[in-house]
């Protein structure tokens, strides 16, 4: 069952997931303590750039979603993931299938969540 409101599409490689019904990014620069003994306060530089995506997609084993359960249970990378919401924004950049999971409710269709984690590279977000 498509999604009546496509949230998001996510592409992983040349596979495009387009019934995703929600996703949330949550983007994350540490900052690395580089203080010199005997400095008087702290100094920090910026780390690397880190970002998790949720999603959530109507799950149908014969389409193209079903490549994030064969992400997870492989555990390799995938060189170009990119997921860009409705309004144009996007997130592009290597990423792994930190988390998945898959759920039938009676009378529902199946839905499957997962979070993607990008890094190990350059991360590009579109604004």
């Amino acid at each position: 069952m498509p999604s009546p409101t496509t949230a998001a599409s996510v592409k992983l490689g040349s596979n495009t997931i387009a019934d995703v019904s929600a996703a949330t990014i949550s983007v994350t620069r540490q900052q690395i303590d580089v203080t010199a003994i005997g400095d008087t306060h702290k100094h920090h530089v910026q780390g690397f750039l880190e970002g998790t995506v949720q999603i959530e997609v109507f799950y149908d084993s014969a389409s193209n979603n079903a490549n994030i359960l064969t992400g997870i249970s492989g555990g390799t990378i995938i060189n170009e993931a990119e997921v860009i919401w409705a309004s144009g924004h996007s997130i592009k950049g290597k990423a792994f299938v930190q988390e998945a999971s898959l759920s039938v409710a009676p009378n529902d269709v199946a839905r499957l969540t997962a979070t993607l984690l990008f890094s190990q590279n350059a991360i590009t977000i579109t604004e």
